[in-house]
């Protein structure tokens, strides 16, 4: 025979209630039927299940709710996990990040989907962006996060975040106490970059975007590439230029300093193949919320400032969605590489270094 889980339910009531009034109570019902239906439960068990006057359950009864319980448990855990399979809440997402994004963004978006798709495992992988694009373009990862990188046709994108480019300095640096400069108060000092192999995209945009102010800078690239390590060799007159959400996440040995000059925004891009499997809709999905809970985009009624485009750059809307086709970003890829050619070459002018300050 088989028994209704709405009448273990039933019985499970009445033992925590410790009598069928209390259980019907519980239950949102009249005790007449809840009695009744107990009763014919027990008739086609052929035993009693519970002691009446007072009411307490038989040693039949106690074996009874002991597996009702275990059989509720079971099921209810069945009932989440297949709902969570058909809301994508299963399953492995491989992200792939720049390292610009691992000091604020993706811990975020790591604590968000662990609270909002608990059965989502993430696999992270942390690279420079040309090694990113390869992997997102032979689908090695589901879903890419970074500023300003290539992304291969065929791919969406949202922009998550609109980011004011800073200028950091070594504590020893002679402007290092000011709250704010212009990037004409830097004139003859070196910029500290990583090279720009590792990230053409970025390493051009952010050169790019110093252009607009009408200054140059000699450029010093350090060999061995990594954002944790650049500021190391920082010496009392050099400096970096980074994205302004970074400046809480500085070493001691290093200040951030508001740039006066009105320069585009750098910005954030996420970016997954048309047909990616259906965790990332939940990603994207929860990196939405967050870059609206956290304020990372400016509000829909004020006025976006200039910012770098990238090669599928969107409009000014909140996390706005695009489609990446091949035409439109040949064409796009073509009009930066124009723009970058000319305010580029006017913006730096190249020094390869060694691991030491020049």
């Amino acid at each position: 025979m088989s028994v209704d889980l709405r009448l273990m339910r039933y019985v499970i009531a009445v033992a925590d209630a410790g009598g069928f009034e209390g259980a019907a109570e519980l239950l949102h019902m009249t005790q007449p039927p809840l009695s009744r239906q107990i009763a014919a439960l027990e008739r086609e068990l052929g035993v009693a299940l519970f002691h009446r006057r007072p009411t307490r359950p038989t040693e039949a009864g106690l074996v009874f709710i002991e597996s009702a319980r275990r059989v509720l448990r079971e099921t209810d855990h069945m009932v989440r996990r297949v709902r969570l399979i058909g809301q994508a809440g299963t399953g492995v997402l491989r992200i792939g990040y720049t390292v610009t994004t691992a000091f604020e963004e993706m811990p975020k978006l790591f604590a968000a989907m662990r609270e909002e798709h608990p059965g989502i495992q993430i696999d992270a992988r942390e690279a420079w962006d040309v090694e990113l694009a390869a992997a997102l373009r032979e689908r090695e990862i589901d879903v890419l996060l970074g500023r300003l990188v290539p992304i291969p046709p065929g791919h969406r994108t949202a922009t998550l975040r609109r980011d004011p480019l800073t200028a950091v300095l070594d504590i020893r640096h002679p402007l290092a106490g000011r709250d704010a400069l212009a990037l004409r108060e830097l004139r003859g000092h070196i910029l500290r970059f990583f090279p720009r192999a590792v990230a053409p995209r970025y390493h051009d945009g952010v050169l790019a975007a110093l252009g607009v102010s009408g200054e140059s800078f000699e450029v010093w690239e350090k060999r061995l590439p990594g954002l944790r390590t650049l500021g190391s060799a920082l010496s009392g007159g050099d400096f970096m230029i980074l994205p302004a959400s970074l400046r809480p996440h500085l070493p001691a040995s290093m200040v951030a300093v508001t740039l006066l000059d009105e320069l585009p925004t750098i910005d954030l891009q996420m970016a997954w193949a048309r047909d990616a499997p259906p965790t990332v809709a939940a990603l994207v999905r929860t990196a939405r919320r967050l870059a609206r809970t956290e304020g990372w985009l400016p509000a829909r009624t004020r006025a976006a400032g200039p910012r770098v485009p990238g090669p599928n750059a969107p409009g000014p809307e909140a996390v706005r969605t695009t489609e990446v086709k091949a035409g439109e970003v040949k064409t796009a890829e073509v009009r930066a590489d124009e723009v970058k050619a000319t305010e580029v070459r006017s913006a730096r002018t190249y020094k390869i270094g060694q691991d030491q300050a020049p």
